[in-house]
């Protein structure tokens, strides 16, 4: 069966882990802003230059002509920064949305929109800008959409390869260095993460099986804590395959961490460090969950080339040996002109 879908987001982590899994005689269109692909992976038939925040993408009649045979439209693209101004957020998360659901029913195709699970709201917390932004772009969605929500993405289950790093991967290139000593938070948090591999395999799989509705890509019951995440470091079979092995650091509450801790410690890191700390900060108070999501992988696995199960912690393990490789796809991706 050869797939004919639209796919926005194609050069982020979502979609080149999209298009890694696709075959030699699907004819994939995806829409390209700031970089594009100086050769076509493969299954990608033509790449098509817009802009989500505009109407039609910003598509002229000849590039909505090329794209009169495609039956899906998957909806990718997103600004994923917690710190963005909302108005920034809005343009694009927001409008980028209503656009896509415009086009595909100019198109006449089924809307497949990647969303989030954090838009069921966690322990009491106030949305962050991006969560916000997300929940408030799904109020303006028909019945009819099909609506993904992956957990926090992190590398494959493969070979741990994360195109573009993200919170929990400083944390834990941090905690390998030893530079961080403690770290906010409570051990009892819940921790869910997704290999990305198996979110394009539940994506393709909602695809490939015509399927409707809401689909948690989740980790669900399997979730590790924050706790059992930092011990990684300690097992000695993972330091024997995988070369890798840290002391954990503690953990401290986070009102304590900042009025006491963070005023002393953070000016003394390194720059790079710094940096990375105060992005994992940032993060930790994202992952912040006392009560799990739900999860439709084992629904999703029972059909041909579903997701299958993953081991939360080895995959963490391989993402660290696996912190500096590049995902053979992103070596591709050249500047688009302006």
């Amino acid at each position: 069966m050869s797939r004919r879908f639209f796919l926005t987001g194609a050069t982020g982590v979502v979609g080149l882990s999209i298009l890694e899994q696709l075959n030699e005689d699907d004819q994939v269109s995806i829409l390209v802003n700031r970089q594009r692909f100086s050769t076509l992976p493969t299954g990608v038939s033509q790449q098509i230059k817009g802009d989500i925040s505009k109407p039609d993408f910003g598509l002229g009649a000849h590039e909505l002509a090329q794209l009169n045979e495609i039956d899906v439209l998957i909806h990718s693209a997103a600004l994923t920064d917690f710190t963005a101004d909302a108005d920034v957020l809005a343009d694009i998360n927001i409008a980028g949305l209503q656009h896509a659901k415009v086009l595909a029913n100019k198109l006449n195709a089924k809307l497949i929109y990647i969303s989030t699970a954090f838009v069921q709201g966690r322990n009491g917390h106030a949305f962050n800008n991006y969560e916000h932004s997300k929940k408030l772009a799904e109020s303006s969605l028909d019945d009819d959409v099909t609506v993904i929500r992956p957990s926090v993405i992190i590398g494959d289950s493969i070979k741990g390869i994360m195109p573009k790093k993200q919170g929990m991967h400083n944390m834990l290139k941090l905690a390998t260095k030893e530079v961080i000593p403690v770290v906010p938070g409570d051990a009892s948090t819940l921790v869910d993460v997704i290999p990305r591999d198996t979110v394009a395999s539940g994506i393709l799989t909602v695809v490939d099986n015509n399927l409707s509705g809401e689909f948690w890509l989740t980790a669900g019951d399997d979730a590790s804590t924050l706790g059992q995440m930092l011990t990684i470091g300690t097992n000695p079979d993972y330091f024997e395959r995988y070369q890798v092995k840290f002391k954990p650091p503690k953990l401290i509450n986070p009102t304590t961490f900042d009025r006491l801790i963070k005023p002393v410690f953070l000016p003394a890191l390194p720059r790079r460090y710094k940096r990375m700390f105060e992005e994992t900060s940032i993060y930790l108070k994202y992952l912040d969950m006392s009560e799990g999501f739900s999860s439709d992988l084992e629904k999703l696995g029972a059909y041909d080339q579903g997701p299958e199960p993953f081991d939360i912690p080895e995959v963490m393990v391989k993402n660290i040996a696996a912190f500096d490789d590049i995902h053979p796809l992103s070596e591709l991706l050249v500047a688009e002109e302006v």
